[in-house]
């Protein structure tokens, strides 16, 4: 059964915020969507760790389980909608579905607020992450949770996976996010597979990544050669206070606490395979066609400006472009004080691209 959550409350969309390519305090409005009720369903995808995008790394090819919940409103998911549409959250390293779900604090649920505007939300813990399964920490990589990103676009395309227990719903139009690595994941889909109605690449950049975050990445690469802790697993970040300041400039000591509570440990191969993503990334981008949405705080620790600028100009093969600053903001663009005009601008552009 679905699990009923909060009615949704007037939504309110960054439209000016598009226009001029940065987010702050002045917004636009516009009327919310009469959808009902907000509902979640749990869900779990049937995946093979398998790699067959074009990121070359290393996975096991075993099967495992993906689960999550679909948020949306009762109208979005009625099996009488002829036009049902989605978008599938990737977490960054760090992370799990709680970054898109984080109830724990009022004010920061993302896929709560993006079903307010009419957006329905796929949210999961990615393979080796919460409730989903854990292979060898050496046997997931970037091009393996971009091939399984992949299988689960594809399931949701024809209703291939459990919902509460029963068949799932199937999806005229499939969106992708990803949020850091997980919007490197979302890129290798994106050109691999060639299989989604539009991207949202939240908080990555393939170039100027900070002397800092390279340094911490050394050191998970450190914990990793030494076996991992636990085995095949490693943090971003070695103390809490090295995971705080590289996600957060500024946000509620509320939410960083309970952030820096809930995170998780990467898997090694994921940590390792990101040069390898970066590099094929420099090929691929540009053979990227569909709608692009780019987002980055302008105070990003681990990408400062101009990562943003240049990762725009990767995108030459899409004809829809947009990419948002996000003022006063760190990395971690939905738990910071500025979540609300993050929410509203995206949720403007995936409505003017049909996912409302």
């Amino acid at each position: 059964m679905p699990r009923y959550r909060r009615a949704p409350a007037a939504a309110v969309a960054g439209l000016a915020a598009l226009t001029a390519l940065s987010v702050g305090p002045a917004r636009a409005t516009v009327a919310a969507p009469a959808a009902g009720p907000i509902v979640s369903h749990m869900v779990t995808f049937q995946v093979t760790n398998s790699n067959s995008s074009a990121v070359p790394c290393q996975s096991d090819a075993a099967s495992y389980s993906i689960h999550g919940r679909l948020v949306g409103t009762a109208n979005e998911f009625s099996p009488l909608s002829p036009s049902r549409a989605v978008v599938l959250d990737l977490h960054g390293l760090g992370y799990g579905q709680f970054f898109w779900d984080f109830e724990i604090v009022p004010g920061y649920d993302w896929s709560d607020a993006m079903a307010s505007h009419g957006v329905a939300s796929l949210i999961v813990d990615r393979l080796g992450y919460g409730v989903s399964s854990h292979p060898p920490g050496m046997q997931s990589c970037i091009g393996a949770q971009a091939d399984i990103a992949h299988q689960v676009v594809q399931a949701l395309r024809t209703g291939g996976y459990t919902m509460d227990a029963a068949p799932g719903l199937s999806f005229v139009r499939v969106g992708l996010a990803g949020h850091s690595a997980g919007g490197a994941i979302a890129q290798a889909e994106a050109y691999s597979f060639h299989d989604v109605d539009a991207l949202m690449v939240l908080s990555w950049a393939d170039l100027g990544a900070s002397p800092k975050v390279l340094s911490d990445l050394g050191q998970a690469g450190v914990v990793c050669v030494s076996g991992g802790n636990p085995p095949g697993y490693a943090p971003l970040g070695q103390s809490k206070e090295e995971f705080q300041a590289l996600m957060f400039h500024d946000a509620d000591p509320s939410v960083e606490g309970e952030a820096t509570r809930l995170r998780k440990v990467d898997p090694c191969g994921d940590d390792s395979s990101i040069p390898a993503a970066i590099t094929t990334d420099s090929q691929r981008v540009a053979s990227i066609q569909v709608p692009v949405l780019l987002a980055i705080g302008a105070n990003d620790a681990i990408f400062p400006p101009p990562a943003l600028d240049r990762q725009k100009g990767m995108f030459t093969g899409s004809r829809d472009v947009t990419a948002i600053t996000v003022q006063d903001t760190g990395h971690a663009l939905s738990l910071e004080r500025s979540a609300p005009y993050t929410r509203d601008a995206v949720a403007a552009w995936l409505c003017q691209r049909g996912f409302c």
